[in-house]
């Protein structure tokens, strides 16, 4: 699994999990797919953990399988993070 976080995620995200990680679940509804960005306390069952530095991401199967290769970003006119 190949994931990356620009510098500006990896500076926000080290201050704003205090000791959890970031969860990525891929999610489907009325509005399409997406990504939906959480933190948690650990893992899930079944989940893909990536630790990128400081900073540990865990990933469920379908957004581990369609994420290889993204960059997560850090928008601050949104105050939160993409994934590109």
């Amino acid at each position: 699994m190949n994931l990356t976080l620009s510098p500006d995620a990896a500076q926000h995200l080290k201050g704003d999990l205090d000791g959890r990680l970031l969860r990525i679940a891929f999610t489907t509804g009325c509005g399409g797919s997406g990504y939906r960005l959480s933190y948690a306390d650990g893992p899930n069952e079944g989940d893909h953990v990536v630790n990128l530095g400081a900073v540990r991401v865990a990933l469920d199967a379908m957004a581990a399988s369609r994420l290889d290769g993204a960059v997560i970003n850090y928008d601050p006119a949104e105050d939160g993070y993409l994934l590109d």
